[in-house]
């Protein structure tokens, strides 16, 4: 029998064909994502979108520049009435008061509020709450409670409004609505940036300098604080109420001076003055509070020279003439050594044309100390041939506590006295900072001084969201590269698409002050800028880069476009601002509603389905509770034309209804653009598509478009906060048009296990080109299934070579290491070749594959490194190494982001230190020639907040948080599953591979390998771990075999010896059919791997590169198998 067997085995041989595998090929690859295109309708969607009537729309820049406008300038008159409202009512009543029936923000109880979306805290919307601060004097006034009706009416008129909140000159704050504060005690209204920088608008240039002489650690008149301790939290407080505009500098002295020095602080803080940017003020208020006192000497004169030095030596292309100069002196007592005081200021100050003030302040009473500090302040001897003398100021802090405990509130409010105190009825924006209360979000406070009888009473400020304010530029795109940009009077940006969303910015971040300069580099943008800060308008045409993502920020690096711009300009009326539109087309097209013919009755189902009941079916699919009857549709901000009316409250049954009646073109516009419904309608094609073709190693199907659609099948519940915009995916998608775009595994935040993402974009019709992209078509896969397809194609790679597959920035999509681990840790984070395969990295750098781009990123003030991969000039084909000991070769994986790597074994690296895979290129310094993701930081001036950016990388794009979050699993108890896995029937892990519900389960929820590994539903064994409850899921089901007599044993043998022997011809004859069929034939219209439905025993094997002789195969055999394996057709 054995020699007949061997004869068999030798005859099938003879009709394989001869397999070589000399190279790897990529287009085997290409050519099943093809399929997998097709598959999940992308070929069928362009078709259809082509179809698509579409109208020219021809609003020129100019119109859109003025639309903008216009809506800006309506915006600051209804926030400017609420201020007169309440300026108003403070005006009229003229009468403080001794008490209030306010209640106090401190003492507010969680139940007394409700939480509220647009605030992002807990609030009480039927009052406003007072608190006042610490330092308060003894006969203290309230203003009128009657203005806490005004800011609730003001709120209700207006919802665009955020806080309202006036503070006194006495240190009173109210509030609306009310919440509850933290750190009380802390808090001080005069110390904050609305009050101070609307208190004092005009810029200033401040040196504080403090004595530390010994006698400055005597105890002072408040308790348990010594004289250094209150004078430095004076100085802190100085640095906190300065705008970002004012330049402030530090001097210590005793019998020498000193200013910040060392590694700890940037060498300008030695003797230049910085701008008060949150970077420097941070800085400057460590060095504060690291002060310790020295010697017993006070030397006045060093002191005073060491402050004068930073007006001579800062920047000298500052207007100095419209700035407030000024040095704050503060001591305990007389100079004891040194030259006169007096004197050194009148020297000093002729070199300045005496344009600096000096204001001084006394802690003690030393009268002697006290008459020198008062000719220091009045300039006794001040020469007036240099220019005439500035107004000065002298305070004294006796040791009464009430007395020094002013000296903080004095020091920080110390504008008041400036001769140019500059006060106006007019409001001014603050610079933007991040809400104090929420403490999410860059908000500017619009803000007006009152006045009273008496004078100044106080400040009366509303904030707003500056991504709320600014919204329509932050949301204009008329097509892929048009955008619109916001900067102040300085130069200073506002708002700008390379910078991060004001919306999202944190109190733990800084918010990025840069010059326009610096993000608009073309040469020909200067004049524009120019114009701009003058408040002029304009448009012109030149050439200029458009900084794009690829994708990921910190992985994928920015990509830049060269092309002809058209720019429009002009200024915001009512402040000091101008916008800038920046168009590549002035006209683009929208779908014509009016020719799109479709039955609008059924394209539309809102995700969220618990707010509007329906008939539909319900079932279990992974996880989540989803429905097969319909896609889901979910709309992101971008579709609303006040995205955050939509941000900022809940969706309610009526909302629903009007989102349906819309659509189906029964109702009116519930505040979309215009551009949704059509698009609603043009995505029901992928509807339609999906539910005619089922694919079951699909996890989910779906669609976004840049209108703001989100339709996704089967139809399930998304997030709240869930946006495709601020997907990886769609990143990447747009920065690979035209692309088969496959991500990295990661864990799918829906349920299904560890996934990748297959993307193509859609084009409007009869476009291919820049700025045509209207939607995305995604699907996710289990990283199984990716795996099990690539082992049938590349048989070579589990035959003594290994391979990865890597995307075109360097990350991993597909390596051994990962195939079969069930962490799932390990794909939390993208992997690198620079990380997992540090001696491949090396060889594609060195030939010219592997390649670093390094991007500006101001939000953290790095050059962020990010890697590209292309093949060299000469070399599309791909590279083959295979001389070198390590049998290497890299292969394109054509019209897609992916290359195929093998290799025999593991190249050695030179290089000393490893990359950290572990850790985010944001914490990695670059720090050698090895290849990482890492960063480089930025160096500039801090002091100046200048950029050189004539030789450097460009900007980076913008870093954009995804706010999607994380839906929790659904109930399911009692659903079918939407689709009937027959994962309990599939005995090899590569069969049970080819459904994307199930899962191979290898292990029990505790680590103890199962005996005999079996296929089960991901619910029962996620990552290939049972769950508590199902431990024994994969225990064999006992039979009782019926017992057999002896007599019959050796023919039983006999049957069963012959049904073996039969069942091996029987395979051999099959396997060699399938060979010889196989390697002969290869067509496009059939998949050979790919088939979910028959149970097939074994599965065929992909080869590369066959050279094949006999008779062409029949049919028949592939008559057997489905003939789309990647789509199924409906049953």
């Amino acid at each position: 029998m054995m020699k007949i067997l061997l004869i068999l085995t030798i005859l099938i041989g003879s009709l394989t064909c001869v397999i070589a595998v000399d190279s790897i090929d990529g287009n085997l690859l290409a050519e099943e994502l093809r399929k997998i295109k097709k598959g999940i309708g992308v070929d069928y969607l362009q078709e259809e979108f082509d179809k698509i009537p579409y109208v020219q729309i021809s609003g020129t820049g100019t119109e859109i520049l003025q639309r903008i406008q216009s809506n800006l300038n309506t915006a600051l008159t209804n926030l400017n009435t609420v201020l007169d409202n309440v300026k108003s009512k403070i005006v009229s009543e003229n009468q403080d008061s001794s008490s209030t029936n306010l209640p106090n923000c401190c003492d507010l109880s969680d139940d007394q509020l409700t939480y509220a979306l647009e605030f992002q805290t807990k609030v009480d919307f039927s009052q406003a709450c007072v608190t006042t601060s610490p330092t308060v004097t003894d006969n203290l006034k309230y203003p009128t409670d009657l203005i806490s009706d005004i800011m609730k009416k003001d709120y209700q008129d207006n919802k665009n409004v955020l806080w309202q909140h006036y503070s006194t000159r006495e240190g009173v704050f109210v509030l609306y609505p009310a919440t509850k504060l933290r750190n009380c005690q802390n808090f001080d209204p005069r110390f904050t940036t609305p009050y101070a920088s609307t208190a004092s608008p005009s810029d200033k240039d401040v040196v504080v300098v403090i004595d530390t002489s010994a006698s400055m650690r005597q105890s002072s008149a408040v308790t348990q604080k010594t004289k250094i301790v209150i004078a430095k939290e004076a100085a802190n407080n100085v640095i906190q109420t300065l705008k970002p505009n004012d330049r402030v500098g530090l001097v210590t002295f005793n019998q020498d001076a000193f200013s910040p020095c060392g590694n700890s602080y940037h060498s300008c803080y030695q003797s230049e003055m910085a701008f008060a940017t949150k970077e420097n003020t941070d800085k400057l208020k460590d060095y504060v509070f690291s002060i310790d006192t020295g010697s017993s000497v006070s030397n006045f004169g060093k002191a005073l020279v060491a402050a004068f030095k930073f007006f001579n030596s800062s920047d000298d292309t500052i207007k100095v003439q419209n700035r407030d100069q000024v040095i704050l002196f503060i001591s305990d007592g007389k100079s004891t050594s040194g030259s006169d005081p007096v004197q050194v200021i009148s020297t000093e100050n002729s070199k300045l044309q005496n344009k600096i003030s000096i204001f001084t302040y006394l802690i003690g009473q030393d009268e002697q100390a006290k008459i020198q500090l008062q000719n220091m302040s009045n300039q006794t001897l001040h020469d007036p041939s240099f220019g005439p003398k500035q107004i000065g100021h002298f305070e004294n802090f006796d040791f009464a506590e009430s007395k020094q405990k002013l000296l903080s509130v004095k020091l920080a409010t110390f504008y008041e006295h400036l001769s140019t105190n500059g006060q106006s009825d007019q409001s001014t924006f603050t610079s933007p900072y991040v809400d104090p209360f929420s403490q999410i979000g860059l908000i500017t406070s619009l803000c007006r001084t009152v006045k009273v009888a008496a004078g100044f009473h106080g400040v009366i400020c509303t904030d707003v969201k500056i991504s709320e304010l600014l919204t329509e530029i932050e949301y204009f795109s008329e097509e892929e590269y048009s955008y619109g940009f916001m900067i102040d009077g300085t130069g200073r940006v506002l708002m700008h698409p390379l910078l991060p969303n004001a919306a999202f910015v944190k109190s733990t971040e800084d918010p990025v002050l840069v010059d326009i300069s610096v993000l608009e580099r073309a040469p020909e943008a200067q004049s524009v800028i120019e114009s701009m800060k003058s408040g002029g308008a304009g448009s012109k045409e030149f050439n200029k880069f458009f900084i794009k993502p690829r994708g990921k920020l910190v992985n994928d690096g920015s990509k830049d476009v060269n092309l002809k711009a058209q720019l429009f300009w002009g200024p915001i009326p009512q402040s000091n601002f101008s916008l800038c539109i920046v168009l590549v087309e002035e006209s683009y097209s929208e779908i014509d509603e009016s020719k799109f013919n479709t039955d609008k009755s059924n394209v539309f189902m809102f995700h969220d389905r618990n707010l509007l009941k329906d008939d539909f079916k319900n079932c279990k699919f992974f996880r989540r509770r989803a429905t097969l009857a319909h896609s889901s549709v979910k709309f992101t901000p971008t579709a609303f034309q006040n995205p955050f009316q939509f941000l900022d409250s809940d969706e309610t049954a009526l909302n629903v209804t009007k989102y349906t009646n819309y659509i189906t073109s029964t109702g009116s516009n519930p505040g979309f653009k215009s551009t949704v419904r059509s698009s609603v309608w043009a995505t029901y094609k992928a509807e339609q598509y999906w539910k005619e073709h089922p694919a079951t190693y699909v996890s989910w199907r779906y669609i976004g478009t840049k209108s703001g659609i989100m339709r996704t099948y089967p139809g399930i519940l998304l997030h709240k906060n869930f946006d495709h915009e601020k997907r990886p995916w769609w990143r990447q998608a747009l920065g690979h048009p035209n692309t088969m775009y496959l991500t990295t595994p990661y864990v799918d935040g829906w349920g299904s296990g560890i996934v990748l993402t297959f993307i193509h974009t859609l084009h409007k019709a009869g476009t291919d080109g820049i700025g045509a992209v209207t939607a995305t078509v995604a699907a996710d896969f289990p990283l199984q299934y990716f795996n099990w397809f690539i082992n049938d194609i590349y048989p070579s790679c589990d035959d003594g070579n290994r391979c990865i597959i890597l995307d075109n920035s360097g990350f991993i999509v597909m390596h051994p290491r990962l195939k079969d681990t069930t962490d799932e840790s390990d794909f939390l984070e993208p992997k690198h070749i620079t990380v997992e395969e540090p001696g491949i990295a090396e060889m594609l750098t060195f030939k010219g594959v592997l390649n670093s781009k390094e991007c500006q990123d101001f939000s953290v003030n790095t050059n962020l490194r990010s890697y590209r991969v292309t093949m060299p000039s000469g070399f599309s084909g791909g590279l083959d190494l295979k001389d070198t000991e390590n049998k290497f070769e890299i292969r394109p994986v054509t019209d897609s982001n992916l290359f195929i790597i093998r290799f025999q074994s593991r190249p050695s690296t030179t290089c000393a230190s490893i990359c950290q895979g572990s850790k985010s290129p944001d914490v990695v310094e670059c720090r050698d020639n090895c290849d990482c993701l890492c960063h480089i930081p930025i160096t500039y001036d801090v002091c100046t907040n200048r950029y050189n950016t004539e030789s450097a990388p460009s900007p980076c794009s913008a870093r954009i948080p995804d706010t999607s979050g994380k839906n929790d699993p659904d109930i399911t108890d009692g659903l079918d599953a939407c689709y009937t896995p027959t994962c309990h029937e599939k005995s090899s892990k590569q069969e049970c591979y080819s459904e994307a519900e199930c899962t191979w389960c290898e292990y029990t929820d505790i680590g103890q390998q199962i005996d005999t590994p079996c296929c089960r539903l991901k619910e029962d064994c996620y990552f290939g771990k049972t769950t508590p409850k199902n431990r024994d899921t994969c225990a064999p089901i006992s039979t009782q075999a019926p017992a057999e007599s002896g007599g019959d044993g050796a023919k039983t043998g006999w049957i069963v010896g012959g049904s073996v022997v039969a069942g091996i011809i029987l395979t051999l004859v099959v396997f060699g059919g399938v060979k010889y069929f196989r390697n002969c034939e290869r067509e496009d219209q059939t998949d050979p791997y790919i088939d979910a439905v028959p149970d097939r025993g074994d599965l065929p094997q992909y080869t590369e590169r066959e050279e094949c002789t006999g008779e062409e195969s029949p049919q028949k055999f592939y008559d057997r198998a489905n003939q789309n394996f990647y789509c199924q057709s409906k049953t």
